[in-house]
């Protein structure tokens, strides 16, 4: 929605804003949603612009810790990218 808010004349940064510090500072939460000294470290760091539908994220740091970027579709993406390989043993046509 923000992406669509910028498309529609709002400006980038207040648009980013509307996504991070501001709902932050609804809940009282000063230190969320901003990047500065003494902030909690959830930062998300994005192949492009966060805001554009084709941007996917690169690492996620949440507490200042890397988070594995692994999901089960990352799996099954790995797992079936390459047809031309024997299917695992449920699969196999017969």
């Amino acid at each position: 929605l923000a992406g669509n808010a910028v498309a529609n004349g709002m400006s980038w940064d207040g648009a980013f804003k509307a996504i991070t510090s501001v709902p932050a500072a609804m809940y009282g939460q000063t230190d969320l949603g901003v990047l500065r000294q003494g902030a909690i470290a959830d930062i998300v760091i994005w192949d492009g612009d966060p805001l554009e539908l084709m941007s996917s994220p690169d690492a996620v740091y949440i507490a200042g810790q890397p988070t594995p970027m692994e999901s089960r579709q990352t799996k099954l993406r790995d797992r079936y990218m390459n047809l031309d390989e024997p299917l695992p043993q449920a699969y196999e046509r017969q």
